[in-house]
């Protein structure tokens, strides 16, 4: 299992992507829009979780917040020879 901290500066959104592996992400500071393949996007606050599918594109995950920071955590079980998020 590693816990991995993420940190995204305001406004600062990533690429179309997907995860090798499930992941649990725990928002610590900010706010979080995160969309999975169809589904709308959702907004996630300090103190809320979400869960990363593998293989399901992630399509949309950006800081929500134009003026604070993002702080997340990610718990998974990545293997070592692979990576958590893969490009699309």
């Amino acid at each position: 299992m590693e816990v991995i901290l993420v940190v995204y500066q305001p406004g600062v959104s990533a690429p179309p992507h997907h995860h090798s592996v499930a992941g649990l992400n725990y928002v610590l500071e900010g706010s979080a829009e995160s969309a999975y393949g169809k589904d709308a996007p959702k907004l996630y606050r300090a103190g809320e979780t979400f869960q990363d599918l593998p293989g399901v594109p992630h399509t949309v995950f950006r800081n929500a917040d134009a003026h604070k920071v993002l702080r997340f955590l990610i718990f998974a079980n990545v293997h070592s020879d692979q990576p958590y998020t893969i490009a699309d």
